[in-house]
């Protein structure tokens, strides 16, 4: 009897219902997340706020002594200027051209009425260009060649009639220029002689003329040298050498022909001025060779440190002048006034200033009481 009522109450207790779990699971949940985000709150609000990076804002500059000008630059190079060549010639009775003496040297300047060297013993003397050289010229003897010697002796100094005829004054007159030269000018004899034997002999190839008249030797065989058969004995550059530069169409503007221009190469800086700019060309690819055209200034005879075929660049306009200098922020303005603030011990003060020019964020100064290189100015 006792058993059969433990069994009843036992299954009693399977039947209760457990409704009541879910609510209190649930209220569990809710403290449990309410409980973490008390905790996660107060933990913030204990916590120190992390610093944010600090932007460093420059609030004043230094004063400077810049060349403020906006130019063009174009990359160039150097073209050497063209040459003649001037060669000796075996003369009847020369086995060999040998240089004797020379009287110049490289550098030196060529023009007409000068002696250029000796080569096997008789002189090379500078002709003007305008003389036709081709044959020798005796007593009697009668042409243009004759009458534009004779022009050319004028020239020189030794003054004779312009007769087209190679007479007794314009013997003479060779004459005096070989013996101005130090030698002995030639005479005719032999059987073919036209008059006497002491008639002064015109042989063209002891003359050497230089296009355009004026040259500068290049190259000259020294004393000793015996000549190849090719008898050069001098070379001489008749043209500067210049340099040329391609511009885009765009900065070909800014170098018309006359314009100063300043060409530097490495410490070696030179003024000079736009002597050519061609025309339209186009670009080569296989050479990088853009479309543009050729800007052209020519380098005086003489100048130093510019050699054939060297990288340069050329900037328009004549190099700038240094001068005071400040960024543009830094300019203020009052009545049309421009102005800056200078600092200095503490506290900043106003001084007016003049502006002389504006370029790439920058503007130049003129001297001015007050002001240095190395002085703070504030900034906007």
């Amino acid at each position: 009897m006792q058993g059969s009522e433990s069994l009843t109450f036992t299954r009693a207790m399977r039947r209760v219902p457990r409704w009541w779990l879910i609510p209190v699971a649930v209220l569990v949940v809710l403290a449990g997340l309410g409980a973490a985000y008390w905790a996660g709150g107060s933990g913030m609000a204990g916590a120190e706020p992390t610093p944010s990076l600090a932007v460093v804002v420059p609030v004043s500059a230094t004063v400077e002594r810049r060349a403020v000008v906006k130019q063009t630059v174009v990359a160039g190079k150097v073209i050497a200027g063209a040459q003649a060549v001037l060669r000796a010639s075996l003369a009847d009775g020369v086995d060999r051209l040998v240089v004797t003496s020379a009287a110049k040297e490289a550098g030196s300047l060529v023009v007409p009425g000068e002696l250029l060297a000796v080569v096997s013993g008789r002189p090379l003397l500078i002709l003007p260009a305008s003389v036709p050289l081709y044959r020798d010229i005796t007593h009697g003897d009668t042409g243009p060649d004759v009458e534009a010697l004779q022009t050319g002796l004028a020239s020189l100094g030794y003054g004779c009639p312009v007769t087209g005829t190679f007479d007794l004054p314009t013997q003479q007159a060779l004459g005096f220029w070989y013996k101005a030269a130090g030698f002995q000018a030639p005479t005719e004899f032999g059987p073919s002689a036209k008059a006497s034997p002491s008639d002064v002999v015109f042989h063209w190839r002891e003359f050497m003329q230089v296009p355009g008249d004026t040259g500068t030797i290049a190259f000259i065989a020294g004393p000793g040298a015996i000549l190849a058969e090719d008898g050069i004995v001098a070379r001489i550059n008749v043209a500067a050498d210049s340099i040329v530069a391609r511009a885009d169409v765009v900065q070909a503007e800014q170098f018309p022909v006359g314009m100063p221009a300043t060409v530097r190469a490495g410490s070696t800086v030179l003024e000079t001025a736009v002597a050519q700019v061609s025309s339209f060309r186009e670009g080569d690819p296989s050479t990088n060779e853009f479309p543009g055209k050729d800007i052209t200034v020519t380098l005086p005879p003489g100048t130093q440190g510019f050699a054939a075929g060297q990288s340069v660049t050329v900037t328009a306009g004549s190099a700038a002048m240094e001068s005071l200098a400040v960024p543009l922020i830094a300019i203020r303005q009052e009545s049309g006034m421009p102005y800056l603030l200078v600092e200095g011990n503490g506290e900043s003060r106003r001084l007016d200033v003049n502006i002389t020019a504006q370029a790439d964020g920058w503007v130049a100064i003129a001297d001015v009481d007050g002001l240095a290189v190395g002085d703070e100015v504030k900034l906007q």
